[in-house]
């Protein structure tokens, strides 16, 4: 796949993922955080759910703008004639469906917030039903890329990659990593919903901190599934080339760096004044987001035949070297 994005564009690629893990991390964060509070019988996992879901929507309302956009560059081109779109126009509709029916549930889930404490089954069941149709589409979305770039039918044996394809651990790799950069740009937004939220001093005693957790829980998480991936890749691709290298190691330590700032939040007696290091955990995260998805890339230009997506790492390295 030969591609001519201009290496400026790939600035925006920090601010894509995490909009992609607004879409579909929020919800589950949000869900998870009000059963929380359920089991608890406490009020503040309750209210940073709903500041969560809030974001959830928004983050969904600009990805249904930016999907509108392609949307519209592509119409007319080849693609919607070629026989990969011809061959999947259901499984294409669907896939665009589940997740849009799963932003209505959402959006109906953050609205029920008022009535929330009479209703809670029906509010759970908003949730969880915005929730999957969230994650089918996802899925929807992998089977479409393991369509295109395999070139297999559905009822081809080989369609789905043995047990130790890397594909696997990087299909994983989203779940973690979107929850951990929602759980940071969550940060961000109580920050800019201080004023609007004032939902009293214990309460942001307690929001930065339990976003930090779940942030640093799910950041050693993607640690982990990383190490799978390298692990699973190091015998096939020679995965210490610059490019790829050093790309992953300054992901890793973004990430490093982005987690010991949340255990500072953790531990401190008043987190709200740890407004910088709120900021830097977001784009730090954002940052480790961006520089693993330029690894995955760079990795697939110099192994996948066909494969072409040039990154900024060569013009990079050769400053720096």
């Amino acid at each position: 796949m030969a591609l001519s994005v201009p290496q400026w564009a790939f600035a925006l690629l920090p601010f894509l993922l995490l909009l992609a893990a607004l879409f579909w991390g929020a919800p589950a964060i949000s869900l998870v955080s009000e059963l929380i509070g359920l089991v608890s019988g406490k009020p503040f996992p309750a209210r940073a759910a709903r500041q969560i879901s809030r974001l959830g929507v928004r983050g969904h309302a600009l990805f249904w703008v930016a999907i509108l956009a392609g949307w519209a560059l592509l119409m007319g081109r080849p693609f919607w004639q070629s026989e990969f779109a011809l061959a999947n126009r259901m499984l294409l509709a669907v896939t665009l469906a589940l997740p849009f029916f799963g932003t209505l549930a959402l959006v109906a889930y953050d609205l029920g917030w008022k009535t929330a404490k009479e209703r809670r089954a029906v509010h759970v069941l908003l949730g969880c039903i915005g929730n999957v149709a969230v994650k089918c589409g996802y899925w929807g979305l992998v089977l479409l890329t393991l369509l295109y770039f395999r070139g297999l039918p559905l009822d081809d044996p080989a369609f789905l990659p043995p047990w130790g394809s890397s594909w696997w651990p990087l299909a994983a790799l989203w779940l973690p990593m979107a929850l951990c950069l929602t759980a940071a740009g969550g940060l961000v937004y109580l920050l800019l919903r201080r004023n609007a939220d004032d939902w009293g001093r214990d309460y942001y005693r307690f929001a930065p901190p339990f976003l930090c957790k779940w942030h640093i829980a799910l950041g050693v998480v993607t640690l982990m599934i990383t190490v799978w991936m390298y692990l699973s890749l190091k015998g096939v691709f020679n995965l210490h080339l610059p490019q790829i290298f050093y790309a992953g190691a300054a992901s890793a330590a973004c990430l490093v760096l982005a987690m010991a700032l949340s255990l500072l939040v953790c531990v401190s007696e008043n987190p709200m004044r740890l407004k910088g290091s709120m900021i830097v955990i977001a784009l730090a995260t954002m940052l480790h987001a961006g520089l693993l998805a330029v690894a995955v890339i760079e990795t697939l230009n110099r192994y996948v035949p066909g494969w072409d997506v040039p990154t900024f790492m060569p013009r990079v390295l050769h400053l720096v070297m």
